[in-house]
């Protein structure tokens, strides 16, 4: 099990790679601020089909592309000399799949048929294979790079400039590009993201990487990866216990897709204000990320997760109040408030890398992925039920659930209280 930080080989190569980093999350974070989960992609959705059991499909396809990929790829990712080469090929094909719904809009003048929600939902899958990869090679490249102790504060800076210059660039462009009717903002903001993401790709060779000497290992089967998967959850009680957390914490993201048609029938359907509710998402990310970026660095990672999963809990709670209760023009609210669920995955996957060796990160943050894919089974059914019974009941079941988590917490160890620190788990850098 991870201890207490570890000393870095190179403390120049440190610096340097942590501004690589900084400069490969800054681009990543403008990129994603033009995607945000919760507004952009369902009210795109929206334009080809209003179904709730179609919206809620994508937080299912969204787990389920994050979890089966990277189940399937640990295993080359562990065994590959250059991890910076995977975070770099696996960010660049993030902006394939945007850029080919951009051109798709173009090329239908901005009119798609309804049967296009089949063409979406297909790259959205894609999209997030490849996002399920890049999340564990991005988690194991911080591992290996960036001692512990300097992993929250350095996420927390990436967040806080990221956002400073994503909020910029919304302002600028995304209120300009969302004034225009139909399916036509789209096509610029999809295009935008496209090649930021490709930009984030090419800025990730700056890293300054030694090769690790993998021992050669026979590939797994598909049959293979999940015997494996369940074994490790056995024989790790830590893993468990953090794997049935973030099982119940990741029921707060089934809804996501409703926020933003709550909120849009509560303001008449203008959609001008989906810039400000996206804007509020990522400068509340920004302030969790820094509260629970310093907390993990100087108490430990569980007691930012301690922090974080409780103020998950009240998120369902909070959006349904202001959808009854206040004026429309504070439903800003929740998605400020939601903009912690990024930041506890985050933190979840953290804990992961703390409490293994370092050629072992890869398994342990694909078996995270997995566990969490479970809860999205019943998104359909929950965009279902809030299209039959409305959208008060549904919430309030996810929060008592989310909060069932955060009690869990309280039940977690703390991985740097440990006496022993695995061999392998130092980081390494060289120029």
């Amino acid at each position: 099990m991870g201890a207490a930080a570890q000393q870095p080989e190179n403390n120049r190569g440190q610096r340097w790679n942590r501004a690589a980093l900084l400069i490969h999350q800054t681009l990543f974070r403008i990129a994603w601020i033009f995607k945000t989960e919760s507004v952009i992609m369902p009210a795109f959705l929206d334009t080809i089909s209003e179904s709730g059991l179609i919206r809620g499909a994508l937080p299912l396809l969204n787990r389920a592309g994050q979890s089966l990929a990277p189940l399937l790829l640990a295993q080359r990712l562990s065994q590959a000399p250059l991890k910076k080469l995977w975070l770099s090929r696996t960010t660049f094909l993030m902006g394939a799949p945007f850029l080919f719904l951009s051109a798709c809009i173009w090329l239908g003048q901005a009119r798609l048929p309804p049967s296009f929600a089949g063409i979406f939902l297909t790259a959205y899958v894609i999209f997030f294979c490849m996002h399920g990869i890049n999340e564990m090679t991005a988690s194991t490249v911080l591992g290996k790079l960036i001692v512990a102790n300097q992993r929250g504060r350095l996420q927390a800076a990436a967040s806080t400039l990221g956002t400073c210059a994503a909020v910029t660039l919304a302002l600028l462009l995304l209120s300009r590009w969302l004034q225009q009717p139909g399916q036509a903002p789209f096509q610029q903001i999809f295009g935008f993201v496209g090649t930021m993401m490709m930009l984030a790709g090419i800025s990730s060779r700056l890293l300054r990487e030694s090769p690790d000497q993998p021992a050669p290992t026979a590939t797994r089967s598909v049959s293979t990866a999940f015997i494996d998967t369940w074994l490790l959850l056995r024989q790790d009680p830590v893993l468990r216990r953090l794997c049935l957390v973030a099982v119940l914490f990741i029921f707060s993201q089934t809804i996501f897709p409703h926020y933003q048609s709550i909120g849009l029938a509560r303001v008449g359907r203008s959609r001008t204000v989906l810039m400000h509710w996206v804007v509020a998402q990522h400068i509340g990310a920004a302030c969790f990320s820094a509260a629970s970026g310093f907390l993990a660095d100087r108490t430990g990672v569980r007691a930012a997760l301690r922090l974080l999963l409780p103020c998950a809990a009240c998120a369902p709670l909070l959006a349904a109040a202001l959808a009854r209760y206040a004026p429309p023009h504070w439903y800003w609210i929740t998605f400020f408030w939601i903009g912690l669920v990024p930041v506890t995955l985050r933190m979840q996957v953290n804990y992961a890398i703390e409490i293994t060796g370092r050629q072992r990160h890869p398994e342990y943050i694909s078996t995270l992925n997995l566990c969490m894919a479970l809860p999205f089974l019943a998104s359909p059914l929950i965009g279902g039920f809030v299209d039959w019974v409305g959208h008060e009941l549904p919430f309030f079941a996810v929060s008592v659930i989310v909060g069932s988590g955060a009690a869990l917490t309280w039940t977690m160890t703390e991985p740097r209280s440990q006496n022993s620190a695995p061999t392998d788990n130092t980081a390494t850098t060289s120029t």
